[in-house]
């Protein structure tokens, strides 16, 4: 039945249905305000060793990514170590997660991001006022004999 045309439509059916359920449950949780449970230190640890010791049995771009995760190990879990700090290592997410939907973070880039948050800081203290001129009486400046003041 693999490689099928039947067996390929169930397996989309049954991955649509599957996260649909994920996602109601995700719902759910969020709409009675549960938090995620969080693993400790030891707990994560010891799931990353079982996933590296079978790395193996994973596609080439799982075991790539899984390579980078032991690489940057010391900085992903470093919110274990100090005591009150955000369970991600992203403090622009944690700041963007607040004021901007998730369409407009993707349109962010690493280049432009110092500049979008003193954009934004900007906009929140209201240092973007009206124009004093609107477009049509600064098109009107370059009719002649006319004077606008």
């Amino acid at each position: 039945m693999r490689g099928g045309k039947v067996y390929e439509e169930w397996l989309d059916e049954a991955r649509t249905l599957f996260k649909r359920f994920v996602h109601s449950l995700e719902k759910a949780r969020r709409r009675s305000k549960k938090n995620m449970e969080m693993n400790y230190y030891w707990e994560a640890r010891d799931n990353f060793k079982n996933l590296m010791n079978e790395i193996d049995n994973f596609k080439i771009p799982v075991q790539k990514r899984l390579r980078q995760i032991k690489k940057d190990w010391a900085n992903l879990v470093a919110f274990y170590f100090v005591d009150g700090a955000p369970a991600t290592n992203n403090p622009l997410e944690n700041y963007y997660s607040a004021s901007l939907k998730t369409h407009r973070k993707n349109q962010l880039d690493i280049s432009g991001i110092e500049e979008q948050i003193k954009l934004s800081r900007l906009k929140r203290w209201g240092m973007f006022g009206r124009p004093q001129r609107t477009l049509l009486e600064a098109f009107f400046v370059f009719i002649p004999f006319m004077d606008w003041k």
